[in-house]
């Protein structure tokens, strides 16, 4: 039995029961203000998520990260029961998120650095709430976080909002000892490594980049990030208005090529135009029933995916 532990909606596991792993995606998203605007985050019918999960289950995937943390629509015990259903591993988030999901007055900008940084620990050492996207929440459930989210917008750490969440959330990654996914718009990542290594004092592998491979332009950009130490998340395959699958393979060869192939994170960061369960062409399963069959036929090897998305996740997302 692996040492590694890792922290799913239906309990712990070890590194061994973790399997290929996708830990950036969205499973199950309901009672959100930002749905009455955007329908392509009602992924709200829990049989269809968990019949996506199903087919995912069936493709060859055994873990997925739902990435929405508190007080943006995440429901534990919904999660649990897809996790049940599907019989796939479900690791879930607390955190924050972007601002679209909280109203002016709404209770996570009120509360201070040091409740928050408390409260998204708590979710992870005792279990997460129930709602909060509209009132502060009481209910606690014994259905655990595994991870932590924050973010970063395109003004970066100038926005003083953002530097508070952001050491709230490093401060409760510190803490629980779950690692930290920092939403990303293309902007100040290495000031944003560094508040949370430097100074909050995270290892680099306690920290997953997400959404580097929406600039596949300067590839020097994605070195100079990796060469922090943190994992890289590409996890916009299937978003094809920011690149195609040629040109995210190349992203890949090429990171590999400068020896970043430990750190690097495959995911498809759905909405429901990006869900067979909800009517898309594409799901879930995309990784696992195209886009490897595609890295096998552009030349990498068995060895390198399954470090990208075997041991790698395993490696970014155990606890301690």
């Amino acid at each position: 039995m692996s040492k590694d532990r890792f922290l799913t909606v239906t309990g712990e596991i070890g590194r061994e029961d973790l399997g290929h792993c996708q830990p950036h995606e969205h499973v199950y998203i309901v009672n959100t203000i930002d749905q009455l605007i955007c329908d392509l985050i009602c992924m709200n019918n829990l049989p269809k998520s968990a019949e996506e999960m199903k087919l995912y289950r069936k493709a060859g995937g055994r873990t997925v990260v739902d990435a929405n943390p508190l007080a943006t629509g995440r429901d534990a015990l919904a999660l649990q029961d897809i996790s049940k259903l599907s019989d796939v591993n479900i690791i879930a988030t607390t955190g924050y998120h972007i601002p679209k999901f909280y109203p002016e007055n709404h209770w996570i900008r009120e509360t201070s650095e040091e409740e928050l940084a408390e409260l998204f620990a708590s979710e992870v050492t005792e279990g997460m709430f129930m709602g909060g996207s509209y009132y502060r929440p009481t209910v606690r459930t014994d259905v655990k976080a595994g991870l932590i989210k924050a973010m970063i917008l395109a003004d970066g750490l100038e926005n003083k909002e953002t530097v508070r969440c952001l050491r709230a959330a490093g401060r409760a990654a510190k803490q629980s000892g779950a690692s930290i996914m920092v939403h990303t718009d293309g902007a100040d990542e290495l000031r944003m490594i560094d508040l949370l290594c430097g100074k909050i004092g995270l290892a680099p592998s306690k920290v997953l980049v997400c959404h580097v491979d929406r600039q596949v332009k300067d590839l020097k950009r994605h070195e100079e990030i990796a060469s922090t130490g943190v994992f890289m998340e590409y996890d916009t395959i299937t978003l094809f208005q920011f690149h195609n699958n040629e040109e995210e393979l190349r992203m890949l060869r090429h990171m590999i090529d400068k020896d970043f192939l430990n750190q690097i994170l495959l995911s498809t960061d759905p909405e429901t135009d990006r869900m067979k369960s909800y009517g898309s062409m594409v799901g879930i399963d995309y990784i696992l029933t195209h886009f490897i069959p595609l890295m096998k036929l552009y030349g990498f090897t068995a060895e390198e995916i399954m470090r990208i998305t075997h041991e790698n996740p395993a490696d970014a997302l155990r606890i301690g």
